[in-house]
């Protein structure tokens, strides 16, 4: 298995990038990382603003420091939601999430990040879930014909919380080109993550990595890895067992660590990185 740096750990949640993602690209040559995750948003690093060339560029770059780019996130459809009431919302989010597979397949990236849906009151969740379905079924055959993954994120979205329906969404879809994007630190409050290993671990396409502390819960109890309640040694070995042998992406933004309105950029997301990797190397040898 091989480590990714995710752009949101260099950068924050906001993608406070003074170097760009470039940047995040010399980050992780410096301090040993394989691979970047690299992170789009519908602003500054909206995909339709990374022109042919610049995404040439950041691959030429990436392969330059013999570093992989095996997955592209995006926080996009937490906003625009595949599963809203609202049909021109479901249509941006789409717009974007076939852009995310255009960006991935330049980037010769294996996998894109999608949350397949956010749970909102009013909307009952048969209607959830269908519109959840129809619109990665139709993201599948943009999928398909780009040669990328579709990676669904276990999130707190207030759907898909057990892993046997998670299991029966991705079957619905139907389609080789979706699987499970495994986030263990956002597992952790609602299951032990040996159950949705046990039940999805045949279609994991890529894995995030962030700790969690059961003693603070809520979205306050995100760690850097080695700082919470993950059972790191456990969960490697078990990935191991399933025989993945693919990108564990370090997603520990610096506000994991420090007040949002005291954080320095790049420094602290470079602090961020560095110790997250170093955690993640003891428990992986």
């Amino acid at each position: 298995m091989r480590i990714g740096l995710n752009a949101w750990t260099v950068g924050g949640w906001r993608l406070n990038l003074p170097t760009g993602l470039e940047g995040v690209i010399e980050v992780a040559s410096a301090l040993g990382y394989d691979g970047v995750e690299i992170v789009y948003d519908d602003s500054d690093y909206k995909p339709d603003k990374i022109s042919k060339k610049d995404r040439r560029l950041l691959l030429e770059l990436a392969l330059s420091h013999d570093i992989s780019i095996p997955s592209i996130a995006t926080g996009v459809f937490w906003r625009y939601s595949l599963a809203s009431h609202d049909e021109a919302e479901r249509i941006t989010a789409l717009t974007l999430l076939k852009m995310g597979v255009e960006l991935a397949a330049d980037l010769e990236s294996e996998t894109l990040l999608v949350v397949p849906a956010v749970a909102k009151p009013g909307t009952g969740y048969k209607e959830t879930y269908n519109h959840a379905l129809s619109s990665i079924v139709k993201a599948s055959r943009w999928a398909e014909d780009h040669g990328v993954k579709i990676g669904l994120e276990n999130v707190w979205s207030r759907f898909l919380y057990d892993p046997i329906i998670f299991r029966r969404f991705i079957e619905d879809v139907g389609s080789d080109a979706v699987g499970l994007y495994f986030d263990v630190g956002n597992v952790l409050e609602l299951a032990p993550f040996e159950h949705w290993l046990e039940v999805l671990g045949d279609r994991i396409v890529m894995v995030h990595a962030k700790d969690y502390d059961m003693n603070s819960r809520g979205p306050g109890g995100f760690r850097l890895i080695g700082r919470g309640s993950v059972d790191w040694g456990g969960f490697v070995k078990s990935l191991k067992s399933l025989g993945y042998d693919g990108f564990i992406n370090v997603e520990t933004p610096p506000e994991f660590m420090k007040s949002p309105n005291t954080l320095i950029f790049p420094q602290d997301g470079i602090e961020a990185a560095s110790i997250s990797l170093q955690k993640l190397r003891e428990y992986m040898s």
